[in-house]
């Protein structure tokens, strides 16, 4: 009989591999990592712009921008 209820619904875990386990465990961590970075890394910059960024601070704070960013991309699909 083929009707709307004749699949069920597949549900997680169920007839994947341990190795795609440990891969949508190990990109969930890294979403999480990166998300609570992508807030936390902001408040690096008030000691840097307070004091104004001089020409020996550049590279840090190029640095710092780029792991933001970096962060951001990264973290973006956090939880959805």
């Amino acid at each position: 009989m083929s009707g709307a209820h004749s699949e069920s619904p597949r549900l997680p875990g169920v007839g994947t591999t341990p190795l795609a386990s440990l891969a949508d465990l190990a990109t969930t961590a890294v979403q999480a990592v990166a998300f609570w970075l992508a807030v936390v890394l902001p408040l690096a910059y008030l000691p840097l712009v307070a004091g104004g960024v001089a020409a020996s601070e550049l590279v840090p704070f190029a640095a710092l921008l780029a792991a933001n960013v970096v962060a951001l991309v990264l973290g973006h699909d956090h939880r959805r």
